[in-house]
């Protein structure tokens, strides 16, 4: 199955890279530094000659940091699939920086064009907008549904700063936050107790 992975561009004019190595619940153990923590659960995943499709969300801001950010990721994965050869290849969505409903309309049909039948979904929401996050969940719960997708990763890296550093990385597989939401939405005819130990239940899985 082809690999499809959106990421999320940083829009912060300062971008420090970090080691998640045994870190969060993600089960990464690559030990090289990396901005975009994507890139360390990749160079597990990918695999040689395998086709992989990077769905790169730019948001439109000031626009040397986005490309200079965008190039940052770029840079990662290829000295990551040096070694590996994986086909890789890029996609772009430009979306304003603003979230009137006509923009959040368009980012989703633009992550939906995207998608491609019987595909693997990988999603970095670490940076950018906190709506995308919310359009990722949207997006791919249609892509299950209507194209026969398996979402493996959703993905997210955090990090306190400190002196103007970034201490304790943890990577963290928020997946299940998926599966959550779709889980509270089959929750019908049931009463609101019931409905509150499905919940209690599926978090002690």
């Amino acid at each position: 199955m082809k690999k499809i992975v959106f990421v999320d561009i940083s829009m912060k004019e300062k971008v420090e890279s970090v080691s998640y190595k045994n870190t969060g619940n993600a089960c990464c153990s690559y030990k090289e530094p990396v901005v975009y923590p994507i890139n360390a659960v990749l160079s597990e995943k990918i695999k040689k000659n395998e086709e992989i499709k990077i769905v790169l969300i730019q948001t439109k801001g000031n626009k040397s940091l986005v490309e200079k950010n965008t190039k940052i990721f770029q840079t990662e994965l290829e000295a990551i699939n040096a070694s590996i050869g994986a086909k890789i290849e890029y996609s772009f969505i430009e979306t304003n920086y603003e979230e009137l409903k006509s923009n959040n309309e368009n980012r989703l049909k633009l992550m939906l064009s995207q998608i491609e039948e019987n595909s693997e979904l990988y999603a970095d929401i670490t940076f950018g907008p906190r709506t995308v996050p919310m359009l990722v969940l949207c997006a791919f719960s249609f892509a299950e549904k209507f194209y026969n997708s398996d979402i493996k990763k959703i993905i997210y890296g955090k990090v306190d700063w400190k002196d103007g550093k970034p201490k304790n990385p943890e990577l963290y597989d928020v997946t299940s936050l998926y599966y959550l939401n779709s889980f509270t939405y089959s929750l019908t005819s049931v009463s609101r107790q019931k409905a509150f130990k499905s919940i209690e239940t599926f978090f002690s899985l």
